[in-house]
C-alpha cells in the first residue's frame, strides 16, 4: 500500500529524544527556545514562540490583534478560504470571532483576490491567507488591501517566492508541525511576527506558572515541550532534503502526467506538500478515488469537506471554484519516502482509472 503522507524521520530524531530522556530534564523550554530561534531561518521574521499545536498558534494570534493594535477592538469577521481544514474555522471561532468564508483560486487552492476585496467591510479583523498544498504565493496585493494579513505556512513551510519566505509577508503567521506537515514536532506549531508586543504577549500568555494575576485575567499551558522541540531541530536540519525530494517527485509526477486530461499543480513557487490534481469535471473524484485505493494506492480528497457546509448560514454561498475543486480534486501521495517506481505505479493505476 503506498501512503498518502508519511512522517519522515530517523535515527536523528531518535537520538535527539533519547538525550533529553537520559539528561532528566523533559521540559524546561532551554529546547523549545532554541527551536524558536532556528525555525527564524525558515521563514524571515525577527520573533517566534512554539506552541502546543496550528490551531493554538491562530487562537494565540487572533486573541491579542485588537490588544496590540486597539483600532481593531470591535470588529468581528475573520476572512478564511472554505476549501481548509476545520482547525482554521475553529480557532476563529474560540477566539470570538466570526469565520467569513471565501472563494478560492484553482491556480493556488488558497483565497481568491476579487473574492476577498469584494467581502471586506469595516467590521473585518483579519484575513488568513493559507499558502495551500505547497503552493507558494506572493502576497503583496493582499498586504496592501488595509486588513491584517495572517499567513497559514504549515504546508508550505521553507518555501520562498521571488526569495523571501512565505510567512514574512503578513502581520503575523503561523504553523502546525503535525506528524506529517512539512517537519515535524509530532505535536506543536508556532508563530512567527516582526511585531514584538504581538509575540511577547502570547509567550507571557501561555507562560501561566509563577504569576501574579488580576481578577479578569487568565493564562493558559499552549506551550511546546522540549521533546517536541528535539524532534524539530533535527528535522530542521533536513528540511533542505525534504525540500528537494519533493521538488523531484513533483516535477517527475508532472512529467509523467502531462498526456492526460488533468489540470496538474504549477511547478513554480511550489514546494509539492500535496499533489493535488483536478479532473475535467466529467468524473466525480470519489470513483478515481475509490478504484485508486482497491489498487493500494491511498489517494484522497484535497480536503475533507469545504468548511461552508458546516454552517447553515453559509449552505448557499456562492464558492463555485471551491465546490469545484471538492467535486474534481484528487490528492495523489506524495511524500519524501515515495520512489519514482511507486510514482509509476500510481501513474498506471491513474490512466486506467480515467
Amino acid at each position: 500500500m503506498i501512503k498518502h503522507s508519511s512522517p519522515f524521520v530517523g535515527k536523528d530524531e531518535i537520538k535527539a529524544i533519547e538525550k533529553i530522556i537520559k539528561e532528566g530534564i523533559l521540559s524546561d523550554g532551554s529546547i523549545v527556545e532554541k527551536f524558536e530561534n532556528k525555525i527564524l531561518d525558515f521563514v524571515g521574521t525577527k520573533f517566534s514562540v512554539a506552541v502546543s499545536s496550528g490551531s493554538a498558534s491562530l487562537f494565540l494570534i487572533l486573541k491579542f490583534l485588537s490588544e496590540v493594535f486597539p483600532s481593531l477592538k470591535g470588529k468581528k469577521k475573520v476572512i478564511i478560504p472554505s476549501f481548509a481544514c476545520p482547525a482554521i474555522s475553529n480557532a476563529v471561532l474560540f477566539a470570538g470571532y466570526e469565520p467569513l468564508f471565501c472563494d478560492i483560486n484553482l491556480d493556488t487552492f488558497s483565497l481568491d483576490f476579487a473574492d476577498v476585496k469584494k467581502k471586506i467591510t469595516p467590521n473585518t479583523l483579519a484575513v488568513v491567507y493559507i499558502h495551500s498544498f505547497g503552493i507558494c504565493e506572493d502576497l503583496k496585493e493582499f498586504s496592501k488591501l488595509g486588513i491584517p494579513l495572517i499567513e497559514g505556512i504549515a504546508q508550505s513551510f521553507g518555501g520562498k517566492v521571488n526569495g523571501k519566505f512565505v510567512g514574512s509577508y503578513g502581520l503575523a503567521s503561523f504553523s502546525s508541525f503535525y506528524a506529517t506537515k512539512v517537519i515535524t514536532t509530532a505535536e506543536g506549531g508556532a508563530v512567527f511576527s516582526n511585531e514584538r508586543n504581538l509575540v511577547e504577549k502570547i509567550k507571557d500568555f501561555i507562560d501561566y506558572d509563577k504569576k501574579d494575576y488580576d481578577p479578569d485575567q487568565f493564562r493558559f499551558n499552549f506551550k511546546m515541550s522540549d521533546i517536541q522541540a528535539a524532534i524539530g531541530l533535527a528535522q530542521l536540519k533536513k528540511l533542505p532534503q525534504i525540500l528537494k525530494k519533493r521538488k523531484n517527485l513533483g516535477f517527475y509526477y508532472i512529467k509523467k502526467l502531462s498526456e492526460l486530461n488533468l489540470k496538474l499543480p504549477r511547478k513554480e513557487n511550489n514546494i509539492f506538500f500535496r499533489f493535488v490534481v483536478l479532473s475535467d469535471g466529467k468524473m466525480k473524484s470519489e470513483k478515481i478515488i475509490d478504484f485508486l485505493r482497491k489498487k493500494g494506492v491511498m489517494a484522497d480528497k484535497p480536503i475533507w469537506k469545504p468548511l461552508h457546509y458546516f454552517y447553515k448560514s453559509f449552505a448557499d454561498s456562492d464558492l463555485k471554484n471551491t465546490e469545484f475543486a471538492y467535486d474534481y480534486g484528487i490528492s495523489l501521495p506524495i511524500h519524501p519516502s515515495i520512489t519514482k517506481k511507486q510514482v509509476d505505479f500510481i501513474v498506471k493505476a491513474l490512466k486506467i482509472a480515467l
